[in-house]
C-alpha cells in the first residue's frame, strides 16, 4: 500500500512541477525528471510524514489512525504548500490547523480519505454532506414534540387541508424552517399500520407510513425517535417505523435493532465541519412500557442510567467536531425542569457534548449554560394532540444552532405559537419579548437576550 501511495504522490508531484494537469506533453516533460530528483521529493515528503506522525496528538489526528496512506492522499488532494504549511508549525497539538490550511477540519478530511480510498470506512455510516445557504454558517433548527398520529385532532385538521401539513403553518414560519440547512423534529408515534397498542398505556399514537411525506414537505432532514411514544405498537410497531423511515430515507437517530444501532449517531458535513446528533430518552421513569434496545432486542437509547448515552457522546465527541445531544427527559407539564434534568445535563456536557436540548414536558422549560454549553430544557409540543379535541393554544418555539467559520456556537429561541391547527412565526416584538420574559423566569444561569440569544448571566 505504500509503494501505491508513493506512485499516486510521484505523479501528483510531476503534474504540480510542470503546471501541466495530465496533458500528454506534461507526461513527456515528467517523464524526463530524473529518478534522484523524484527520491529526493519522496524522501523529503518521507520526513515530513515521520515528524508529524511521530509527534504528533490524538487530538490532532481526530482521534483518526493517521498514516504514510492518509498524508500520501493529503498530498495528493492538497499538494505539498499544505504540507510544508502543517511541519512549519512545529508543534503537532492543535487540530484547527487542518482547517485553517483547507478550510475543512480533521474529520471531513478523514470522511474524504476514506470514501476516495475505501481504507477505513467504519465512520462513515450515516453520514449526511450539506450544501449550506451561506458559507459563513452551518444552522440547525430543532423542534419538539412532533405527532401525525391517525385520529388526534392536529392530523385530523392537516387532512382537512388542501395541501397537508404545508398548510398547518404560516409563511413566515415555513420561512424561518427554509432559512436553516438542517432542520429535526421529535417523532413522537410510530409509523404503522400493523401490531396491537399496549394497552396500559393510556395514550397510545401511530401513524401511516405515507405520512414521512409530511414531515418532508415542510423540510424536516432528520427525526429523534428515542421517546415514550415510538414503542406503543410494540415490537411489530417498532420495527415498522425503522422500516419505514429506511424506505422513506428519512433518517432517524436515538433507538434501532439493538443496542449498538441504537447508538449510531447522525452526522453532517457542512462548511468543513463534522457535527454530530445524539439522542437518547430518559422516559419512563418509573414504568418500561418502552423497550430498551439491548445487545440481541430493538428498542430505544435510555439515558435514565446514562451510562451508554454517555459513552456515545464521548465516541461521538472524538468522531466530529460538534456533538448537539437531544434527550427526552424530564416531568409532563412542569415550566421548571428538574434536578433530574440538571444532573443529566451536566453529564452530558461533561461527556463532550456542545449543546444540549430537551424535550417531553409538553411545555417550554427554561435555558441554561453548563460551563460553554447552552442547555434548552425543554422545547414543548410543536405540532401536537393528544385526542380529537384541538388543544387551547400554546407558546413553542425552535432552537436555532448556528456555527459559523470560526467555529463558534451562537444558540438561539426562535418563539412561536400553535393556534387552531396552525404554527406560526412570532412576529410581534411584543409578543416576543414576554414569551423571552416567561423563559428568563424559570432559567439558570443563562436567559435570552432581546434577540433570542442564549447568553450568560
Amino acid at each position: 500500500m505504500k509503494a501505491k501511495i508513493r506512485i499516486s504522490i510521484l505523479f501528483a508531484l510531476c503534474i504540480t512541477a510542470f503546471g501541466l494537469c495530465g496533458c500528454e506533453a506534461g507526461k513527456a516533460e515528467a517523464s524526463n525528471m530524473t529518478k534522484i530528483q523524484l527520491e529526493y521529493e519522496l524522501s523529503k515528503y518521507d520526513s515530513s510524514y515521520e515528524k508529524i506522525l511521530a509527534v504528533c496528538t490524538k487530538e490532532f489526528a481526530g482521534n483518526h489512525p493517521i498514516d504514510e496512506n492518509f498524508m500520501g492522499w493529503f498530498i495528493s488532494r492538497y499538494g505539498d504548500a499544505a504540507l510544508d504549511t502543517i511541519v512549519a508549525k512545529e508543534e503537532f497539538v492543535d487540530p484547527d490547523i487542518w482547517y485553517n490550511i483547507t478550510g475543512k477540519s480533521i474529520h471531513v478530511l478523514w470522511y474524504e480519505y476514506s470514501a476516495e480510498t475505501g481504507l477505513d470506512t467504519y465512520n462513515n455510516l450515516r453520514t449526511h454532506v450539506v450544501n449550506t445557504k451561506s458559507v459563513d454558517n452551518v444552522v440547525f433548527d430543532i423542534a419538539g414534540d412532533v405527532s401525525l398520529a391517525e385520529g388526534k385532532a392536529t392530523t385530523n385538521y392537516m387532512y382537512d387541508q388542501k395541501n397537508g401539513l404545508i398548510d398547518c403553518f404560516d409563511d413566515n414560519m415555513l420561512d424561518a424552517i427554509n432559512d436553516s440547512d438542517i432542520f429535526i423534529v421529535n417523532n413522537e408515534f410510530a409509523y404503522t399500520t400493523r401490531g396491537d397498542a399496549i394497552v396500559e398505556k393510556y395514550y397510545t399514537f401511530r401513524g401511516n407510513p405515507d405520512l414521512i411525506n409530511e414531515l418532508k414537505h415542510i423540510g424536516v432532514d432528520a427525526v429523534t425517535i428515542a421517546n415514550n411514544h415510538v414503542y406503543d405498537y410494540r415490537e411489530e410497531g417498532f420495527l415498522d417505523t425503522l422500516r419505514s423511515l429506511e424506505d422513506y430515507k428519512m433518517p432517524y437517530v436515538g433507538a434501532g435493532r439493538n443496542l449498538e444501532d441504537a447508538k449510531q449517531p447522525i452526522y453532517y458535513i457542512a462548511n468543513g465541519r463534522k457535527i454530530a446528533i445524539v439522542n437518547a430518552t430518559q422516559i419512563e421513569k418509573n414504568q418500561n412500557f418502552t423497550k430498551e434496545a439491548t445487545e440481541d432486542e430493538a428498542g430505544v437509547l435510555k439515558c435514565l442510567e446514562p451510562e451508554e448515552f454517555i459513552d456515545e457522546i464521548e465516541k461521538a465527541k472524538k468522531n466530529s467536531d460538534y456533538v448537539l445531544c437531544i434527550s427526552h427527559w424530564g416531568t409532563e407539564y412542569q415550566a421548571k425542569y428538574g434536578k433530574d434534568q440538571e444532573k443529566l445535563a451536566k453529564q452530558f456536557a461533561e461527556a463532550g457534548a456542545d449543546v444540549i436540548i430537551g424535550g417531553h414536558p409538553h411545555v417550554l422549560q427554561g435555558v441554561d449554560y453548563i460551563d460553554d454549553v447552552p442547555v434548552y430544557y425543554s422545547l414543548g409540543n410543536f405540532f401536537f394532540s393528544l385526542d380529537e379535541k384541538m388543544p387551547e393554544s400554546f407558546e413553542t418555539g425552535l432552537a436555532k444552532i448556528s456555527i459559523n467559520r470560526d467555529g463558534d456556537i451562537k444558540a438561539s429561541f426562535i418563539p412561536c405559537r400553535f393556534d387552531d391547527g396552525v404554527i406560526s412565526l412570532v412576529v410581534d416584538n411584543k409578543e416576543a419579548q414576554k414569551i423571552y420574559s416567561e423563559l428568563n423566569r424559570v432559567s439558570g444561569d443563562a436567559r435570552l437576550d432581546n434577540n433570542g440569544l442564549i447568553i450568560k448571566k
